[in-house]
């Protein structure tokens, strides 16, 4: 009997525990479901547009990961260490005599921020000083103490001097003096680093280069990146009619608005409207479908993982030189977001390409307009070859002025001393003034003169030489050119101005001719010629500098004047045809904008001719 009893009581045991255990697993189940139905009430479904956008960040990613940047690393690493090796085994790098020049800049900046100066140059100074500090603490990353001064901050020293030209202190004065050659000293180990560390960033970029085209060559990238490209072109296109509505309803609820309030009376609101609604009458497909394109863009970097910035800099250049334990993990980060950069800007390319290739109708004005002018130049240029010589064009005064001025210098028995500033030879205002000069060396050549060509820019100089030379050879007398009157001088702008004025103050030259670009120095050059009471003529085209030439100067060709005066003298078909089209250029807009301006007069919604030249 008891054995039976300890029996049943195992038995009604194991049936509770049963039920307990049951009734866990089921409330654990239910409670689980309540957080997976929670939890699908947290994250909002994707639209069908993010899904799409998603998919190609994951395909884009994909691309991205399959690359193994260990084989660039292993090219890279030997070739980035010696250039920094380099920097530092050369005794470029800083030391302690960098750390007392910062310490002599400090304590003259504390010396001048204590007198009485200028809001200006107390600003300028109390910066400057937050950044010395910073390097006399180690604070600054850069590890050769040239962090403080980069190469727009050299011009410091020209600012506090203009500032001293104004204060007129002479504590400030002397201050200045004394820091001169610490900003020299500066400058030299900065020079130094930045040519490294451009060495540096052109070895990691040609070699991400090739490794992107290789990848476009061995791994299809190329057709990847397009398949990404045509299915997200192809959801824009879908949307080229909700885009044609847009604007038709933007320019018709701008015109009712416009309208409304016209008859309103308020004239300003109604001016508001009319600007409004003819830059809505610009928009076009094409143009939403850029923004478009750019909106989406940005929606698929969301999903991307970019792996950081990439910045090449001291940092990178202390890890190598150091040895630093995790230099190879720091340039495979930097190669890495590199990488993803350059393979970014390629998929942003594609995707842009395939959304706007095509015929684009808005820009047909402009299609039609060059085959215009083109043709109208190939009228004009052989019109001009048959006619050149009676081609009009107004004589200019200062032409006149050069035969006097080289019959002048033969009476005088003094040169004459040609400058064609600072342009390069692609310049046009450099052409029109080696035009020039063929022409001038021909009169010298007949009125048996002498002509100085001092150069700014070495190539110029073999090209005035061939015009010079072929000057006196039309003239008939190739042997009076002397070559030695042709030489370079330098290519600086003011030590270009200095060296010119001292040739003029030396030769007292009867004229001085000055033809081509100009800045700055245009005026101490034309003042030194008028010191030498040298007959001048000059010109150019730019406009802040015909003030100082047209003051110092007899005779000033203006603007055009410059390449109206090369196609008179040389009477080239080129330059004649060049100077003819554009001033039949002048006359079909003038003639198009005067229309306009005639028809929105009359009516301010007759904008067919506005219509005509916008484009986008």
């Amino acid at each position: 009997m008891k054995r039976f009893l300890v029996i049943l009581a195992i038995l009604f045991s194991a049936v509770l525990y049963a039920q307990d255990t049951t009734a866990e697993t089921t409330a654990g189940s239910l409670v689980a479901a309540a957080d997976t139905v929670a939890a699908a009430h947290d994250v909002p479904e994707l639209s069908e547009e993010e899904k799409l956008c998603k998919q190609a960040a994951e395909d884009f990613m994909a691309i991205y990961n399959s690359w193994d940047v260990t084989r660039d690393y292993e090219i890279l690493l030997p070739r980035i260490t010696a250039y920094a090796e380099n920097y530092f085994n050369a005794g470029k790098d800083p030391n302690e005599s960098n750390k007392e020049d910062l310490t002599v800049l400090k304590e003259h900046y504390e010396s001048i921020l204590g007198m009485e100066t200028s809001e200006t140059l107390m600003n300028i100074l109390s910066a400057d000083l937050e950044r010395v500090n910073a390097e006399l603490e180690g604070n600054q990353k850069n590890p050769a103490l040239i962090g403080y001064l980069d190469k727009l901050d050299f011009d410091r020293i020209k600012v506090l001097e203009e500032i001293l030209v104004r204060e007129n202190n002479d504590q400030i004065s002397s201050s200045v003096s004394a820091l001169r050659p610490v900003f020299k000293n500066i400058r030299r180990y900065s020079i130094a680093f930045d040519e490294m560390l451009t060495s540096v960033y052109n070895e990691i970029t040609r070699v991400t280069d090739k490794r992107v085209y290789f990848l476009y060559i061995e791994d299809n990238v190329k057709n990847k990146l397009q398949d990404i490209s045509d299915r997200l072109a192809a959801e824009v296109d879908k949307k080229e009619a909700e885009f044609a509505k847009k604007i038709t309803d933007d320019i018709d609820t701008l015109y009712a608005k416009k309208e409304a309030a016209a008859l309103a009376g308020d004239r300003d609101l109604e001016k508001k409207l009319y600007n409004k609604w003819i830059e809505a009458r610009k928009v076009n497909i094409d143009k939403l479908k850029s923004a478009e394109i750019s909106r989406l863009t940005t929606v698929i970097s969301g999903f991307m993982q970019s792996p950081g910035q990439y910045d090449v800099n001291s940092t990178l250049i202390h890890k190598l030189y150091t040895k630093s334990s995790d230099t190879e993990a720091y340039l495979k980060y930097l190669l890495r977001a590199k990488f993803y950069n350059d393979l970014n800007s390629k998929f942003k390319v594609y995707f842009r390409f395939e959304v706007e290739k095509g015929i684009r109708k808005y820009r047909l004005n402009i299609l039609i307009a060059s085959l215009f002018f083109f043709g109208l130049f190939f009228y004009v240029f052989t019109t001009v070859k048959k006619k050149r010589d009676s081609i009009y064009i107004r004589r200019i005064p200062g032409l006149d002025a050069i035969d006097d001025a080289v019959g002048r210098a033969t009476e005088m028995g003094k040169p004459i001393i040609y400058d064609s500033g600072l342009g390069g030879f692609s310049s046009p205002q450099t052409i029109a003034s080696m035009l020039i000069l063929r022409s001038v060396a021909k009169k010298v050549a007949e009125f048996k003169a002498e002509i100085i060509y001092p150069a700014y820019d070495p190539v110029v100089l073999q090209i005035a030489e061939e015009m010079i030379s072929s000057g006196f050879l039309d003239a008939g007398y190739p042997e009076d050119h002397k070559k030695d009157n042709c030489f370079f001088m330098v290519s600086d702008q003011f030590a270009y101005a200095a060296g010119l004025s001292g040739l003029i103050a030396r030769k007292k030259p009867a004229t001085a001719l000055h033809f081509g670009y100009y800045a700055a120095e245009s005026l101490l050059i034309s003042e030194a010629g008028f010191a030498a009471g040298a007959i001048q003529v000059a010109g150019t085209t730019e406009a802040t500098q015909l003030p100082f030439f047209i003051t110092s100067c007899d005779y000033t060709l203006i603007g055009e004047e410059l390449y109206a005066a090369a196609a008179y003298l040389s009477r080239d078909a080129q330059v004649l045809s060049n100077l003819k089209l554009s001033d039949y250029g002048k006359v079909i807009f003038g003639a198009l904008f005067l229309l306009g301006t005639i028809l929105l007069t009359i009516n301010s919604d007759w904008t067919v001719i506005s219509d005509l030249l916008s484009t986008y």
